[in-house]
């Protein structure tokens, strides 16, 4: 048996705690029983509610603390030289933390069962209680993953920081779990999707894609408690999941709200998959750390032309920047032409896409240029606060002091003349450049004479 996972279950499961979980949910639920006189919808909605409360509030608590409590115990360095491995340790961090909660959660899907035996088909059921297992692992899997992802940056764990995490885990996991159980319509009629012009029904085509992006979760914990274990990732698994996320969102038809007229540009299967390549980078490049000498490192090995070890040695978020190029090149490329509105309309369109992977290149590099030289790992916040107020506290000002022709500095503009559009990015992305080319080099310096005395 997984050491981890065995030494998990020592934790979490006592004699009193193994006794009080039956005790209080039997009392929930045999309420419940009285108040409607029969096992159906309200004994049903009363479980589905006690599994969300245990599995979603609580469950994703114990994850996102199953690392950073041992960080605080100062009994994570201990664990980490032992001679678990990275794929041990993942999963019983993951499910021996839970496993309180899962405990708990069976007794609530039983119960669910047998209110909605009587009332929904056999296969339908099957399917709601997998979304249920399906969401809940999901959502604690993100849980840990965002945890270990901050652990990498050494930051110190508090409240706050754990119901962020929280909130990532919830609102990657509910959303599709309210979607698929909302496929059920007058007791089995399913709603459906549209997935690459193919409609699916909606439970199924949730079921089958919340399933997919647990594993890539999974993988991701995998990946991190390698880099935890001291060991190296090759950087096929993240530009694996950004091409998979880019396929699974390019072939969703998703309409847009009538009042969103700055999505006109970005309309069809190429401009999602460009989006998904953007906010894959945002992503990465505020989560990734920003260790100075990993940065040295990775400057010996580019002077030393050892290219295997740069492309393994990257960061994540400047190794996906080709794929956010290509793509909003693509986009830009086969803008569709209106007969209405003609060629005018496509180039304004072209121009605006360009300009916004500009924008993108310049926020990476901006953010870099904020973080290195910060002893106090403060420079990625401090550069979100920037970016933020770059994109809409600033352009709202300009606008009511009616310089709207200087907001193309911090907004793409669509519709005015493109070197208006163009030009004030490109000497941006110049400037930010050549500031961040000076201070990896300052940084450079100084570690060498650090060294050296």
């Amino acid at each position: 048996m997984n050491p981890e996972l065995r030494r998990n279950l020592w934790l979490e499961f006592s004699n009193h705690r193994l006794i009080a979980m039956p005790v209080v949910l039997g009392a929930i639920f045999l309420l419940a029983y009285l108040l409607k006189g029969e096992l159906g919808h309200g004994t049903g909605k009363i479980a589905s509610l006690c599994y969300i409360v245990i599995i979603f509030l609580w469950g994703t608590r114990m994850a996102a603390e199953s690392v950073l409590q041992e960080v605080h115990n100062r009994t994570w360095d201990l664990q980490r030289m032992s001679a678990i491995s990275a794929w041990q340790m993942a999963w019983g961090k993951l499910f021996g933390a839970t496993s309180y909660a899962w405990y708990g959660a069976l007794m609530c899907l039983g119960i669910y069962v047998i209110s909605y035996g009587g009332i929904l088909p056999f296969d339908h059921l099957l399917i709601a209680v997998t979304l249920f297992v399906v969401s809940g692992v999901f959502a604690h899997a993100v849980c840990l993953l965002v945890s270990l992802q901050t652990n990498q940056r050494r930051r110190t764990l508090g409240r706050a920081q754990v119901m962020s995490y929280q909130f990532f885990g919830l609102i990657c996991a509910l959303p599709p779990l309210y979607s698929g159980l909302s496929g059920y319509g007058d007791y089995g009629i399913f709603q459906s999707l549209t997935w690459y012009g193919e409609q699916f029904p909606l439970p199924i085509f949730t079921l089958f894609a919340l399933t997919a992006f647990m594993l890539w979760s999974l993988v991701g914990v995998f990946a991190l408690m390698r880099v935890e274990l001291q060991q190296k990732n090759q950087p096929w698994l993240w530009l694996g999941f950004v091409g998979f996320t880019m396929i699974y969102f390019a072939g969703v038809y998703v309409t847009p709200p009538k009042y969103a007229a700055f999505l006109i540009p970005f309309l069809g299967s190429a401009s999602m998959a460009y989006i998904v390549a953007v906010i894959a980078t945002y992503i990465m490049v505020f989560s990734e750390s920003k260790d100075q000498v990993h940065f040295r490192r990775l400057s010996h090995f580019m002077t030393t032309r050892q290219w295997d070890q740069v492309f393994s040695s990257i960061p994540r978020s400047i190794l996906t920047l080709p794929i956010v190029i290509a793509t909003g090149i693509t986009v830009a490329i086969y803008s569709e032409i209106t007969v209405a509105e003609g060629l005018i309309r496509a180039t304004s369109i072209r121009v605006v896409v360009i300009a916004s992977i500009l924008f993108v290149i310049r926020d990476v590099a901006f953010v870099y240029f904020m973080s290195l030289g910060q002893d106090d790992n403060q420079g990625d916040g401090r550069a979100l606060l920037y970016l933020v107020l770059l994109y809409t506290a600033v352009p709202a000002l300009l606008w009511a002091m009616h310089l709207k022709p200087l907001a193309a500095l911090f907004w793409p503009q669509y519709g005015t003349a493109p070197l208006l559009t163009l030009l004030p990015i490109i000497i941006e992305v110049v400037v930010i450049c050549y500031l961040l080319r000076r201070r990896v080099q300052a940084q450079a310096g100084r570690l060498t004479s650090q060294e050296a005395a």
